[in-house]
């Protein structure tokens, strides 16, 4: 069963690895383009809303909720749940639709919703109206996003993880060819301040004609995994009275989840928004350090999380639920052993990171102050992964309520620090950090959400043998730290003789950084006994064309 997680995961990664990049490759457009202050957070909060508000409305009961009960009908009923997907299908499109049509009428509204007061000063009407127009061209992504993943769990449900994970890929080429057509038209000098209404159309339109092609590429695949959809209303008889009743927790979960979300999205655009000299980091820099910080979660977490939830929903269906404790476990530790020391990377490396993604045009004004906000970001990784996990398990026993009443602890936390950070601490001193502290807002939350998770959770699974993460994630994090701190050193001394400045520079000293980091952490892992690193050197190497 492990193998089987692991193949799964790892076919996912490779569609999620490209498709990272190719994110990365739109960040550094976009910082080449539109800059990384106030013109480049309203061009991130506006693209950020529609994604913002589907999970908000419809997506947290897409993404945790009916995987399980897909899973159930495929095993269960006579015709392999097809009739169960067509109803939930058609009744998940209608509602996006109507969904969507409102929220583009609501538009101005929304936009509200995210601005910060500094941007109802008259001296920002433009940049006010810029917003809310990318709001209203941006919207229409709420229909295709949910779209895409209602026929992505129909697909994972039925063990077809590759096509959701590859999918994206179109997005982002057809984003990067919209900002790349930008540049091009627009892209004089350096940047005004606002946008023209031109400027508008091509990069709201751009981006949400990509995500209206990452579904259209998806759907092909359903077909092909053995569904013939077909639309057929009515919910009687289908058992999604149920899902829905189990939808409820999950919603006021995403609902709690926005409400984190607005409250830093106004935050971060206030840092940069603010009339005050000096350098700034916002939501654009938060973004990005963001994104970044998501790789390994995207690649290995997200992966692993996937493929496990259906055999763990299968378990808990069975009530074995100290499989379920090894197999959350197993995969929180498989996950651990890339994204500890991807983590440790980040912090020790973080400025010619963002440099090579940001460096460039526009973008490389505050550099030193995206890689402070990535750093603070980064501490919070760990907790995260775990987190996630512990959800997932949740998620299997149809539990829906306690991650609710836990993520409104973690929200209260993360608000909390937030607000003390930015407008007390930051407001007092007149600087416009306010990236980096949101990044150590974040980091607080997640360590407060397991510390008061794993004791919920064990009402649920067992402790058993084998089962445990927190010797192993120490042992981890020995290992990361020493890698991260001999290649430090290396820099260090290169450094003296080595000019690392600008974004071929900052490729140089991260390649050097590799060179020595990895090798030492596989080295300490090895020392240390610790199976799971041991086992990912094990199958890397197992590739490599050494002749024996």
């Amino acid at each position: 069963m492990a193998d089987r997680t692991l193949r799964s995961a790892a076919v996912m990664a490779a569609g999620t690895v490209l498709s990272r990049l190719l994110g990365f490759v739109r960040i550094a457009l976009l910082a080449a383009a539109i800059g990384t202050a106030l013109r480049g957070d309203i061009f991130t909060a506006a693209n950020t809303i529609p994604n913002s508000l589907y999970i908000l409305l419809a997506g947290g009961v897409f993404n945790t909720v009916l995987v399980p009960q897909l899973v159930r009908a495929i095993k269960n009923h006579d015709d392999g749940g097809q009739d169960f997907t067509n109803r939930l299908l058609t009744f998940g499109f209608v509602v996006l639709a109507v969904v969507t049509v409102a929220c583009v009428l609501a538009a101005p509204a929304i936009a509200e919703l995210y601005m910060p007061k500094e941007l109802h000063e008259p001296s920002r009407a433009i940049e006010k109206a810029n917003m809310v127009m990318f709001v209203r061209l941006c919207l229409p992504q709420i229909f295709f996003y949910g779209a895409f993943v209602l026929v992505g769990q129909v697909l994972n449900a039925r063990r077809r993880f590759g096509p959701m994970m590859w999918a994206p890929i179109a997005n982002n080429i057809v984003a990067c060819a919209s900002i790349v057509v930008f540049l091009f038209v627009y892209r004089v000098g350096d940047p005004p301040s606002t946008y023209s209404h031109g400027e508008e159309l091509l990069l709201g339109l751009g981006h949400t004609v990509g995500i209206a092609v990452q579904l259209l590429v998806l759907l092909p695949y359903l077909r092909a995994s053995g569904h013939f959809y077909r639309p057929k209303f009515g919910l009687r008889g289908t058992g999604l009275g149920h899902t829905a009743r189990l939808g409820i927790w999950t919603v006021l979960f995403v609902a709690v989840n926005q409400v984190t979300l607005v409250v830093v999205t106004r935050l971060a655009i206030a840092g940069t928004a603010s009339g005050d000299p000096g350098a700034k980091a916002g939501l654009f820099a938060y973004s990005t350090a963001m994104l970044i910080i998501l790789v390994p979660h995207g690649i290995v977490t997200v992966s692993l999380a996937t493929a496990a939830l259906p055999q763990m929903s299968a378990l808990a269906a069975d009530g074995d639920t100290a499989e379920v404790a090894q197999l959350s476990a197993r995969s929180i530790r498989q996950t651990l052993a890339i994204v500890v020391p991807a983590a440790a990377a980040m912090i020790a490396f973080a400025y010619p990171i963002v440099t090579i993604i940001a460096g460039y045009g526009s973008g490389k004004n505050n550099l030193t102050l995206m890689s402070y906000t990535l750093m603070t970001l980064a501490l919070g990784i760990v907790p995260f992964t775990i987190q996630y996990f512990q959800l997932r398990t949740f998620y299997a026993f149809e539990d829906t309520r306690t991650p609710f009443f836990l993520q409104c602890v973690i929200a209260a936390a993360n608000i909390a620090a937030a607000v003390i950070g930015v407008r007390v601490l930051l407001d007092q001193a007149h600087l416009r950090f306010s990236g980096v502290v949101l990044g150590a807002a974040y980091a607080l939350a997640y360590l407060v959400a397991v510390l008061i998770s794993r004791p919920v959770l064990r009402r649920k699974v067992p402790r058993v043998p084998g089962a445990g993460i927190g010797l192993p994630l120490l042992a981890m994090v020995i290992a990361a730290v020493a890698g991260a701190g001999a290649g430090r050193v290396v820099l260090w001394v290169l450094g003296l003789a080595i000019d690392w400045s600008g974004p071929l520079g900052a490729v140089l000293e991260l390649a050097v950084a590799a060179v020595v980091m990895l090798p030492v952490y596989a080295a300490v892992a090895r020392v240390l006994r610790i199976h799971e690193v041991n086992d990912v050197v094990s199958m890397v190497t197992s590739k490599l064309p050494i002749r024996r």
